[in-house]
């Protein structure tokens, strides 16, 4: 076993590196060995999760440990793993990125991805394991969309053979519910703290990256990290009135309703009672449903949004000169020649959570009809076509005749 030259990645724990022999395992190697001696490695090489499937056979759901490797003193050093092809999660929030990631960089492969991310949320959970760092990061996904978690062995699960529970060693506080913030290092996780991440991780697929909880507190705090937005509840979804609008923000109600209800049980009463936040298999649900309730534009194969809507808000975003999130790669003809009216600046202050509730996004003027050639001009194009068939007629008579 030969270690490759270039580096896969890097962590806080340690680094992964790919083997010049064996291109289809890589091993991630520990600046410092665990504290339990790799106790917990062993008991995660020997779960039953180490044979869980993918969705067909060239994908695996995990990039489950296969071995701890050890120094000649004993001492592990680090463990070999698949290694997953296929780009980080957050290549999907950027459109350049996304369309490199991605065969068919559609908003119906990121809605396909985001549930089948809740799906092996959910498959995790059933096996009696909490991923704890739910992260982009730590999420590979496919040129088709199928999801890979890695980094798995900072996963929090029990030990079948002893009893023992492995704690997860790390969390990525953007990704973490509240309790977490304040909860010691290797702390026993429930499931609860996996639905958190969740919705924040889905919300940012389907909303380009948006983080619901990051941005600029309206009142003019200066505590504007996500951690304390997320303490105070300031997010995009429930209450967008505390934080300053974005020139880009992308309106709540692009979601889906159901997973829009979802989001707003999450961040609102499940906030702050972990027990009433929807679990991994609503939100895949939600979003599986979803999937057969989309619309499709007549100016660009590549825009598709929720039915709900009633209009395509992608267009509407390329009016307003904020962007192309889904650029087709054939250039449309005859493409919508008109501007979305600017929004009207509101003299009422913030809306009211019904007021909210209700909204939608802005919805752009219908594309004007194609412009219709006059009835003058075709009667010259008549009368130029019929002088050439003359001229000819006259031709192929004199030749006939001499």
């Amino acid at each position: 076993m030969h270690l490759a030259e270039d580096g896969l990645g890097s962590g806080r724990e340690g680094m992964v590196v790919g083997l010049a022999d064996m291109p289809d395992l890589c091993v991630k190697l520990y600046y410092d060995p665990p504290a339990d001696g790799g106790a917990k490695l062993d008991a995660l090489i020997r779960s039953p999760l180490v044979r869980l499937g993918g969705d067909h056979a060239e994908h695996q759901h995990l990039a489950w440990p296969l071995a701890r490797l050890t120094d000649g003193t004993g001492l592990t050093r680090g463990v070999l793993m698949p290694r997953v092809g296929g780009a980080p999660l957050d290549k999907l929030f950027d459109p350049v990125l996304r369309a490199d990631a991605l065969e068919e960089p559609t908003w119906r492969t990121v809605l396909v991805t985001a549930a089948r991310t809740a799906r092996l949320m959910s498959m995790l959970h059933a096996a009696g394991a909490v991923m704890g760092d739910l992260s982009p990061a730590n999420i590979m996904v496919s040129r088709t969309g199928h999801v890979t978690l890695i980094d798995c062995d900072t996963v929090q699960f029990r030990d079948a053979a002893t009893g023992r529970m492995h704690p997860c060693t790390k969390v990525t506080p953007e990704y973490a519910p509240p309790e977490a913030h304040s909860a010691p290092r290797g702390a026993v996780l429930e499931t609860h703290h996996d639905s958190f991440g969740l919705a924040v991780l889905i919300c940012q697929l389907l909303m380009e990256g948006q983080h619901p909880f990051e941005g600029v507190p309206a009142d003019g705090s200066d505590t504007d990290d996500v951690e304390s937005n997320v303490r105070l509840r300031r997010n995009r979804i429930t209450r967008p009135e505390l934080l300053v609008p974005m020139a880009n923000e992308l309106p709540a109600p692009l979601l889906p309703p159901t997973a829009l209800a979802l989001a707003r049980q999450c961040f609102e009463p499940g906030l702050y009672e972990p027990a009433r936040r929807p679990g991994p298999e609503a939100w895949f649900q939600a979003l599986d449903q979803a999937g057969f309730e989309l619309m499709g534009c007549r100016f660009n194969a590549r825009h598709l949004y929720h039915r709900s809507l009633g209009t395509c808000v992608w267009c509407a975003r390329v009016a307003r000169n904020l962007g192309e999130s889904y650029p087709s790669p054939v250039p449309s003809v005859g493409g919508p020649a008109w501007a979305a009216p600017a929004p009207a600046a509101s003299q009422a202050g913030p809306a009211s959570a019904d007021t909210r509730e209700q909204s939608e996004p802005p919805v752009a003027a219908p594309p004007a009809p194609p412009a219709t050639t006059s009835t003058a001009e075709s009667w010259d194009t008549v009368k130029a076509v019929l002088t050439v068939l003359a001229v000819i007629a006259f031709v192929v008579i004199r030749v006939w005749v001499l």
